[in-house]
Parts: structure tokens; C-alpha cells; sequence
């Protein structure tokens, strides 16, 4: 705490330049979103519980991609499995180290690997340094985006030409990361667009970890992410987004949880696209696209690393093994709208084909003979095996999608319906539905209902997995299905913001592991409904024109059907912090804090503090604390948490 009050004492002469008058009811009426109903329109008339994270307030976290700015939203539950890979968690669930039921859209454009049906495993740092503002959607929304769109969907709306000329960011930390964004705009004749390059890489965190058989070593993964994105806009309605990403990770640990030092590791790479053209004709307003995505994985396991002590004695050499993947899916959308009685319709149809069209394996044993027992596996020398042998066939799954929307205000009143029905040539179909009603009171009060119907396919691995000694795969699995019921209530005034979440769900055909022996599980449905409900809560006062204080809570009040660990989720959340803000400094001392996740990981409460100085309109230093008091704490499997990190940053932006 004497490092606390010291900092604010030494900051505390720089805080000068009052700012003006700030209104959370004008922002409210000022800002604009599209993820709600793929339509711009106004924050305020949008009957769903949305809430859109300004460029201001990235800056003012220090939040450099999604999991920083996850962090501290109370619907979030940002953790890392034992791979080291961060994950997320969001209204009472858990989920796999894949976050399969939250969609992640870059303006608009999904991101999602069709292999594993997750947006975070094309891209473990999704960068926010070219994005202007994020918005998220709570609650099912399947209806208008598809599968996976179950407990959010988050659209990162980036820089437009009119925004910027060029931004360049810089920044490194104590802990060895480091992360460079350029991004540049440009206009000529009919086109104007943006290009965007961010590398970044993660060293930390480096504490101890010990595993289940006793070993300790330092937990140190090592991760490297380039990512480039082009946005490209004609003034005759032509229009492309181009997003690849090249990925690198070294695990701390192998797939079995022993400790390795980088002897696993995966290469993934990712291409996606999408070229489309606007136009109108008559009251119609079309949009017609193409795309074509591409993943490629190259994964290297260990299974058991003669630096550990019990590998050594057991077998007379690693057990090393080499997969490769390649997966495409070319789309196409159509859509079509107009005003229609007082209202908007939304009319659209998608296409799609995921394939994975090509498997590889290399291995110095046969992956089938680890089912058997250890004294009967066969070890050979490394070389290419057979089909019979990979980890995963090669499928193909087509998905047809018509959905219609429609959107109408009376008065005081708005609705909004949607409606859309998915069928696969492998996993069945379904319809997906919501409902989201608001009527606006007097003084900037709102009150909001949204019920709704989703659905989540089972992803290629979970159906196909084979020769894994570890997990099965079941061909058989049923579409995944959550039913909701979100009311809501919203305040907006002019130094007072605040908002309440109640969320129940119904999931049907929850799809989890199930324990078949002590080592081996399997891919199943849940036979019974799971049922969970929670709250989240914000308040937002504005102290002066210089400082703001916010408190977020999140609040899981029960869940029942399903003893799995897809549902170890902390059931409380606070976020709690003080802001300042002025024309040449801003900063923000938070904490973020977790109740108790199970008996073995305990609670814990971790402390960021972030400043930023700005020399004039053009350049900027930042100064990040992460872990400002060094909390210790781990999460599931023992893996630990991030210790004090320390970020310096230069930022140019014109």
C-alpha cells in the first residue's frame, strides 16, 4: 500500500487540464454500433444488452490485445490452461482452452477455425492497437451470426482513413514481451483503406510449476504472433478484408502435463478473406460477398522429455511425434434489406464448406498402441506413418444458413426479431431464435429483454478425434443447444452510468469429457439440462471533470446438471478502479478479484496500474503495472498466474 500512495503522491503534479463537462448520457446518444444487427446504428436503440469499449478506455487499461481488455469486464473469466495458452470463460461458463462459444469478429468478419470451432486458436494475441472500439453482444446470438455465437459475440471495429494517417506503437516489458503496431492508411482515386501489421511476443510468466508426478521447473512459454490486416473500400460499394496471421508457440508443458521445456510446440497460420460488393436497386439495399479462409497447423508433441526424471526410466527413448493440418473454407453471403412497415427487414442466406482436406503424421511410435498398456507400445524410429495413424481424418462439412431479421421502434418502445435455421451434412441442422424487446423511461433509463435459442455444432475434433490415448473422439455428438433469458435494466446520466444483468440458461446436449478411465475420456453429450443463472453489474461516477471511479461485479448464483470442469467458474468477480483523464494525462489504478474457483485454487485479487503522458496531439509514453504488488496465484493444474510486469510504450499517432 506505501507503493501505492508513493506513486499517486509522485503523479499527482502532472494532473492538470480540466477536460470540459463529460456526459455519459450524450456518449450514449453519440455512439455508434454494428454487431448487434450487422445495421450501424445508435448505442442507445439497441434493444439487446450491448456494451461498446471506447479507444479512450483501451488506452486509459493499457489493454494491448483482447484478453487485457477481457480482464476487466465482469462477464469475463480470463484464465490459462496448462499448455500456457490463455482462454476465456464468459457468463457462468468456463468453456475448453478453445472459448468455442464466444465469436470473435474483426469488423464484422469472423475469425473462426473451423477444426476446433474457436477464434482464439487462429490467434492467441488479438491485437487492439488499430482498433477504434469494441463492441460486444451478450447473450445467444446463433440467429444472426451461426454457430459458436452461444454467450457473446465480440466485433473489434478497426481504424477507418478518415481516423488516422499513420499509428505506430511500441512497447516492451520487464518480463521479455515486447509489441509493434504500425498502421497506415491511404486514399487514391476510388479506394481508400488500411493496412495493419502488429508482432508481439510473450515470454512470461516465469514462475515454478510442478506437476502431478512432483517434478518443478520454471513455467515459461514463449510465443510469437505477427498478424497483418488489409481493409479496402471503393466508392462503388466494392469492399475487402484480408486478415493473416503467423503464429509460433513453445509450450511450458507437454500434453500429458509433464514439464518439458519447449520440446512441444505448434506453428499455426491463418488466412482469411472476404471480397463483397453494396449496391441498391429500388428500396433494396444488397450486400453479396465471397470469401475463402485457410488454417494450417504443425504440432509438435513429447509425450514423455528425458529431463524428467520418471520419462528416463520408464522408455528408452522420447516419445516424439509431428502432426500437420491443413483446413480451407470458402463462403458466400447474400444479403438484402429495406424499410418495411415503419421497421427494418433483414433478409440473408449463407454458404459454407469446411475442409479439412489434408492430415499428416510423424512419429518414432504407432499413437494407436497407446491405448494399450505401456509395456506394449511399440517404438520405432521417426519417419511419416500411415493414414491409419493420424490424429484426425479428413472431413468435409457444408453448412447451409437462410436467417431474417427485423427491427422496428414505437415510440418509446423497440423489438427485435431473428430468426435463422443451420443445417449440416454431418451434424444435423437447427433453428436459432431471440427475441429483444426494450422500452425507454423518462431520464435516461432503459429496460431491456432479450430471449433467445442458440446453438454450437460439435467441432471436427470433438466428433473425429482418433489415436489418442488421452481423448476420443464421438462421431456421434448432437448439436449443443442454450436456451436464455436476459432482462436488463440501463442509466445513463450525465455523471452517472450504471447497468444490471440477470442471464438464465438452459443448455441442452452440453457437449464435455467424460472421464471413461482414469487416464482416457471422451467427447460426450450431457444427458441431463445444465442450469445456470447469474448477474452482472456496472456503475460508472464521475467525480469531476478530472476523475472517474467505475465498479463492475459479475455474480454466478448457481448451476446444476453437470458436474464437469467446463463449469468451474468463480462465482463472484469484482473489477474496481479510479480513472483520471486530461489533454495531457491520463491513468488507472485497478483491481481485479476472483472468488475461490474450487478447494484446491483459491481466490485471489491482483492490482494494474497504467499512465499514460502525452507530449502533444501526436506523441504519447505509456507506463503499464501489471501485478502492481506481485499477487501470487494459479489456476486450474497449478498453472500460475502472471507475476509484476512492468510495460514502457512510445505511441504516434497522425
Amino acid at each position: 500500500m506505501r507503493a501505492l500512495l508513493f506513486l499517486l503522491a509522485f503523479l499527482f503534479p502532472f494532473l492538470a487540464y480540466a477536460q470540459g463537462v463529460y456526459s455519459y448520457y450524450m456518449l450514449n446518444k453519440e455512439l455508434q454500433v454494428i454487431a448487434a444487427t450487422k445495421e450501424r446504428m445508435y448505442l442507445y436503440q439497441v434493444p439487446r444488452y450491448t456494451v461498446v469499449i471506447t479507444r479512450q478506455q483501451i488506452d486509459a487499461l493499457g489493454a494491448r490485445n483482447l484478453f487485457d481488455l477481457l480482464e476487466k469486464l465482469p462477464e469475463f473469466y480470463v484464465w490459462r490452461s496448462f499448455f500456457g495458452l490463455r482462454a476465456v470463460g464468459a457468463m457462468g461458463v468456463k468453456q475448453s482452452y478453445y472459448s468455442e462459444k464466444v465469436q470473435v469478429l474483426i469488423d464484422g468478419m469472423p475469425i473462426l477455425d473451423p477444426s476446433n470451432g474457436s477464434s482464439f486458436s487462429t490467434n492467441d494475441n488479438i491485437s487492439l492497437d488499430n482498433v477504434k472500439q469494441v463492441e460486444i453482444v451478450y447473450g445467444p446470438l446463433t440467429s444472426l451470426y451461426g454457430f459458436n455465437s452461444v454467450l457473446a459475440v465480440i466485433n473489434l471495429v478497426t481504424y477507418s482513413p478518415s481516423d488516422l494517417k499513420v499509428n505506430i506503437d511500441s512497447s516492451i516489458s520487464t518480463g521479455g514481451d515486447n509489441d509493434f503496431n504500425f498502421t497506415r492508411s491511404f486514399v487514391k482515386g476510388g479506394l481508400s483503406g488500411i493496412i495493419s501489421f502488429n508482432y508481439r511476443e510473450d515470454r512470461s510468466p516465469h514462475r515454478s510449476y510442478t506437476d502431478f508426478l512432483g517434478a518443478s521447473r520454471s513455467y515459461s512459454s514463449y510465443r510469437k504472433h505477427g498478424t497483418f490486416y488489409l481493409k479496402l473500400n471503393g466508392k462503388s460499394g466494392f469492399f475487402l478484408k484480408l486478415y493473416v496471421v503467423d503464429r509460433d508457440d513453445t509450450f511450458p508443458v507437454t500434453i500429458s502435463q509433464l514439464v518439458s521445456n519447449g520440446n512441444s510446440f505448434a506453428k499455426r497460420k491463418a488466412l482469411i478473406s472476404q471480397l463483397g460488393y453494396k449496391w441498391s436497386a429500388g428500396s433494396w439495399n444488397y450486400t453479396a460477398s465471397l470469401g475463402l479462409d485457410w488454417f494450417y497447423l504443425k504440432r509438435a508433441y513429447n509425450l514423455c522429455p528425458f529431463n524428467h526424471p520418471y520419462c528416463s526410466t520408464l522408455f528408452t527413448q522420447e516419445l516424439l511425434a509431428t502432426e500437420k493440418r491443413y483446413t480451407k473454407e470458402p463462403k458466400l453471403d447474400f444479403s438484402a434489406s429495406r424499410d418495411l412497415f415503419g421497421g427494418k427487414l433483414l433478409l440473408g442466406v449463407s454458404f459454407k464448406e469446411a475442409h479439412l482436406y489434408k492430415t499428416e503424421i510423424a512419429a518414432n511410435f504407432l499413437p494407436s498402441t497407446l491405448t494399450c498398456q505401456l509395456s506394449q507400445l511399440q517404438t520405432t524410429y521417426y519417419h511419416d506413418l500411415p493414414s491409419s495413424e493420424t490424429l484426425l481424418p479428413e472431413r468435409l462439412r457444408s453448412t447451409f444458413s437462410p436467417y431474417l431479421q427485423f427491427y422496428r421502434e414505437f415510440g418509446e418502445y423497440s423489438a427485435l426479431f431473428n430468426v435463422r435455421w443451420d443445417r449440416t451434412n454431418d451434424a444435423g441442422d437447427t433453428v436459432s431464435s431471440s427475441l429483444s424487446l426494450m422500452k425507454e423511461l423518462e431520464n435516461g433509463v432503459s429496460v431491456k429483454l432479450n430471449v433467445g435459442r442458440a446453438a454450437r455444432v460439435p467441432s471436427f475434433e470433438e466428433m473425429y478425434i482418433r489415436n489418442n490415448p488421452i481423448l476420443y473422439g464421438n462421431p456421434h455428438l448432437k448439436i449443443e443447444k442454450e436456451n436464455s433469458v436476459m432482462p436488463s435494466v440501463e442509466f445513463n446520466g450525465e455523471r452517472v452510468s450504471a447497468s444490471l444483468l440477470y442471464y438464465r440458461s438452459w443448455f441442452e446436449d452440453f457437449i464435455y469429457k467424460r472421464k471413461i478411465t482414469p487416464l482416457t475420456y471422451r467427447w460426450e453429450n450431457s444427458d441431463s439440462t445444465v442450469r445456470l443463472q447469474g448477474l452482472s453489474a456496472r456503475l460508472k461516477y464521475r467525480l469531476s471533470d478530472y476523475y472517474e471511479l467505475y465498479v463492475n461485479y459479475g455474480h454466478r448464483f448457481s448451476v446444476h446438471g453437470l458436474d464437469s470442469e467446463y463449469l468451474f467458474y468463480p462465482k463472484r468477480k469484482l473489477v474496481c478502479g479510479l480513472r483520471y483523464e486530461s489533454k495531457k494525462n491520463l491513468f488507472d489504478l485497478s483491481t481485479t478479484a476472483y472468488s475461490r474457483l474450487t478447494s484446491d485454487v483459491p481466490g485471489f485479487a491482483v492490482w494494474d496500474f497504467n499512465f499514460r503522458h502525452y507530449f502533444n496531439t501526436k506523441f504519447s509514453f505509456s507506463l503499464t503495472l501489471k501485478n502492481l504488488f506481485n499477487k501470487k496465484y494459479w489456476f486450474l493444474n497449478g498453472v500460475p498466474g502472471e507475476e509484476r510486469t512492468l510495460w514502457l510504450g512510445l505511441h504516434y499517432l497522425y
